[in-house]
């Protein structure tokens, strides 16, 4: 089967990218106004560096041809720019989709030897934080689903379809 590559969708992030860059402009003009304020800085670290971010993946993915996922016959690997990471579909139930505050996400639910080795191989900041995962969202790893090229469910579909296989 052939190798399917996804990438994020720029015409889904536009907007997140102008939102971020409207805080960063609030917190400029917070700061000409006078106001040394920490919300300004605030707005302008924290907006300014997850927009930058978020356009350096986009320009990033365009430019390299690098994808976000790439789904092959045995694995799903996610590079997110600062970090690659792979499932193995041996180690993997099932995928299905689930909502972790106003994001869509893909639940990793791991066989439970799996899921067992990864908690013990974790750091304690690493197990303290799987931990948290397993209450907030019920699963201890997930997958970005939000801004792609293809919509959540069909990524979700996707994935189990190969799965299966």
């Amino acid at each position: 089967m052939e190798e399917i590559r996804i990438y994020h969708s720029i015409w889904k992030n536009i907007g997140l990218i102008a939102i971020c860059f409207v805080f960063v402009a609030i917190g400029i003009l917070m700061l000409l106004r006078g106001e040394q304020s920490f919300i300004a800085w605030t707005s302008i670290l924290f907006f300014g560096g997850g927009g930058l971010f978020v356009l350096f993946l986009i320009l990033r993915e365009i430019i390299s041809h690098k994808a976000y996922y790439i789904i092959t016959d045995e694995s799903v690997s996610m590079d997110s720019g600062m970090k690659k990471w792979e499932v193995r579909f041996a180690d993997v139930e099932e995928f299905y989709l689930i909502n972790v505050s106003s994001s869509k996400q893909i639940g990793i639910k791991y066989k439970k030897e799996v899921e067992f080795q990864k908690m013990n191989d974790a750091s304690s900041a690493g197990r303290t934080f799987r931990k948290l995962n397993e209450r907030l969202a019920g699963v201890q790893e997930s997958l970005p689903a939000d801004g792609l090229n293809i919509k959540p469910q069909e990524l979700c579909d996707l994935l189990n379809m190969r799965l299966t296989r």
